[in-house]
């Protein structure tokens, strides 16, 4: 089973990020910096995210298409990726790896009332709204209204389908402690994983990004030499 890992682990073996790190201001308005066609993911950020998802989400869900050392992307050094993956304890009692996936094999449909919770891996691609789809729904539980009568067992949320969903609020606020100084809102935690997990659904777009941009740059100046070429020839040749 793997085990839930707290923050106060994680400040002990010094696995946060620099604690000088600048936090984008991604709730008023809610903003992500990988939005757009030249976007990037926010360091600080997602390592901040990955907290949140250790510290709160693991307990409950997997993140099964992620290995361990997938978290170098994040910033962290093979050291602290080994630190982290140490800390986790198997199925078989032994302790992960950083050849590992993101996985909890002790989660059961059972300890659900029949509702596996589902993997993460992918969440943002699966949602319609991405990140934001997943940050709404983390900020959305609240008292159901007077006319909504809830299923046993369940919670009311204004962006899940149906409003009714098993899953209690578990962003409370100060669940963790954030390195660099932010504050550790529910607002803030549910944005910074959210961040985390468009990463693990697209860990590639800060690459992809980079040779776009540096292919367009190419085919602008490749287009320029083509233009000049284009006028000497015809200039010659009036």
């Amino acid at each position: 089973m793997m085990r839930r890992i707290f923050a106060p682990a994680l400040l002990a073996a010094g696995l946060m990020f620099a604690p000088h790190a600048q936090a984008e201001n991604t709730l008023t308005p809610l903003h992500f910096q990988s939005d757009g066609a030249l976007g990037s993911y926010d360091t600080a950020a997602l390592q901040r995210g990955f907290l949140v998802y250790q510290s709160v989400c693991a307990s409950c869900h997997a993140a099964g298409s992620l290995h361990y050392r997938d978290l170098a992307a994040l910033g962290f050094s093979p050291e602290q990726i080994a630190g982290i993956a140490d800390k986790v304890k198997l199925a078989n009692g032994a302790s992960a790896t950083m050849d590992d996936f993101f996985k909890n094999p002790n989660m059961s449909a059972a300890a659900f009332g029949g509702a596996l919770p589902p993997d993460l891996s992918n969440i943002v691609n699966e949602r319609p709204g991405g990140a934001y789809y997943v940050y709404r729904y983390l900020t959305g539980f609240g008292a159901a209204p007077a006319d909504v009568t809830l299923l046993p067992g369940h919670h009311y949320n204004a962006a899940y389908p149906g409003n009714q969903t098993m899953m209690p609020d578990m962003l409370r606020g100060h669940d963790v402690h954030y390195a660099d100084g932010t504050v550790p809102s529910a607002a803030q935690e549910a944005a910074d994983v959210s961040t985390f997990l468009a990463w693990a659904a697209d860990p590639n777009l800060n690459a992809r990004h980079a040779v776009g941009l540096r292919t367009v740059i190419f085919l602008v100046f490749l287009s320029l030499i083509a233009l000049a070429a284009k006028r000497k020839v015809w200039r010659e040749t009036a």
